[in-house]
């Protein structure tokens, strides 16, 4: 686990399956009432996360209070980018302590250790990314035929 960030009672780590909090983080993401968390509840107990892709969780005074996911594709089909940060959620009554943008920017700081140069971020989401000095760079579609944006920045 690399614990990457922590203040005032809130730590981000970086956790692969090896990591003590991998059960804790599944149990939340299991728990979670957003429906792309079945996939990656999913990813997590196929052994998914490798290497450098991983899972950032947020903890608040002990408690999962949100995650995100580093990781090499973001099911976007013939796609090459990478790496992209993924499955960005925060539990309701955490929202509004930036944790998003924590669980972000060590998303980041890893893909950087990596040797990466460069992030992306598959989204429908507008004006969310873009405060975090992101900018749209193009659309991806999914396996589904789903277009979303791919948004991007520079490490």
């Amino acid at each position: 686990m690399d614990q990457i960030s922590q203040s005032s009672g809130t730590s981000i780590a970086a956790i692969n399956p090896a990591d003590s909090l991998w059960s804790t983080a599944l149990a939340f993401v299991d728990a979670c009432p957003w429906r792309g968390a079945r996939s990656l509840a999913r990813k997590m107990r196929e052994g998914y996360f490798a290497g450098w892709q991983c899972v950032i969780l947020a903890m608040v005074d002990g408690e999962p209070a949100g995650f995100c996911t580093l990781a090499a594709e973001d099911g976007l089909v013939d796609d090459e980018r990478t790496p992209f940060i993924g499955y960005v959620y925060v539990g309701e009554r955490f929202r509004g302590r930036r944790l998003s943008e924590r669980m972000i920017r060590v998303a980041e700081d890893r893909a950087r250790a990596a040797g990466f140069t460069c992030m992306y971020i598959r989204s429908g989401e507008e004006g969310l990314y873009e405060k975090f000095g992101y900018e749209t760079c193009g659309v991806g579609r999914d396996r589904h035929g789903e277009v979303e944006t791919v948004f991007s920045r520079e490490l």
